[in-house]
């Protein structure tokens, strides 16, 4: 299976004038690519063919990387293509309402470009210096980068990208592993998965079950959650006030960062839930779990604005 180490890459000045020029031109690549890609979709002949941008741009950021960038815009183009397939079919999951082309590396409020890019898998390497970690990248770039190197196993590709929030550049390292299980998961295994696991979502409790032949009901309280989100609903409402007030705008890149923190803040909370009851649902040999239909749930109550 397929799991990602995030780090923070901590480049000097000199290293991130590289950074900035590796990354604006691998974006204008995608750019250049997918305008020819998407000009071509909607006349009805989608063209794939890449030999002038990679020769164009083979020199000026590597080989290697105008390969990689190409090839995630030929993964972007086959995911757009089979959704297509699945809309004419009628079997587009529900969850997905609109199918659309890859889109532009930019901002289209701002027009400014997304800068990030991508590394093979054999042009770069991480290695541990006197308990400091670096990453060896092409063009001769050395840069510290700090974060646990959680999962270890075959490297893939890496991608580097930059938070103009935060103005702070992040490097996903895809890494293939051969999962082994856990003493307590390879008990459970020997356990007869019979088990059935009934469950109800909620807003007050997030997860309310019962699992055959336990004597007590399971709730996971969504209390917490919901008043850390109203707290940083709160702050961003400040926020807007004074950026009103002052600038007469309704959002600023601080409130954006705030915003983004409380989507992460919940998200992880709710993740974390379903973790730790999927975890026991296995250590009780649970072999299934059904849950309530949540279709159309909201249209029967009547919900104040919190």
């Amino acid at each position: 299976m397929k799991r990602v180490n995030k780090f923070r890459l901590r480049p000097t000045k000199e290293q991130e004038k590289e950074l900035f020029g590796l990354v604006e031109m691998a974006s204008v690549l995608w750019n250049k690519v997918n305008y020819k890609r998407r000009q071509t979709f909607f006349k009805g002949n989608l063209d794939w063919d890449t030999d002038n941008e990679y020769n164009e741009f083979k020199r000026i950021v590597g080989s290697a990387t105008t390969q990689q960038v190409i090839r995630k815009n030929d993964e972007a183009w086959r995911g757009f293509l089979s959704l297509l397939k699945l809309k004419r079919e009628g079997k587009l999951p529900e969850s997905i309402k609109k199918v659309r082309p890859p889109r532009y590396w930019k901002d289209r409020e701002t027009g400014k470009k997304e800068l990030r890019t991508y590394i093979r898998n054999d042009c770069y390497r991480i290695e541990e210096v006197n308990g400091k970690k670096y990453v060896k990248l092409p063009k001769g770039l050395r840069i510290r980068i700090t974060g646990n190197m959680k999962w270890k196993g075959k490297q893939g590709r890496l991608e580097i990208y930059y938070d103009p929030l935060n103005k702070k550049w992040y490097a996903l390292q895809s890494v293939k592993i051969l999962y082994s299980l856990s003493s307590k998961e390879r008990e459970a295994e020997k356990i007869e998965s019979t088990k059935r696991a009934y469950i109800d979502l909620g807003v007050i409790n997030i997860i309310t079950g019962w699992i055959e032949r336990e004597d007590k009901t399971i709730a996971y309280s969504g209390r917490k959650l919901l008043s850390d989100w109203w707290y940083w609903t709160n702050k961003i409402g400040e926020n807007q006030s004074v950026a009103m007030k002052e600038n007469r705008k309704k959002t600023t890149k601080r409130i954006q960062r705030i915003n983004r923190k409380r989507k992460q803040r919940f998200r992880n909370g709710i993740n974390t839930i379903v973790a730790r009851f999927v975890r026991m649902c296995v250590e009780k040999g649970v072999g299934e779990i059904v849950m309530g239909d949540i279709t159309h749930i909201r249209d029967r109550v009547n919900y104040n604005r919190k």
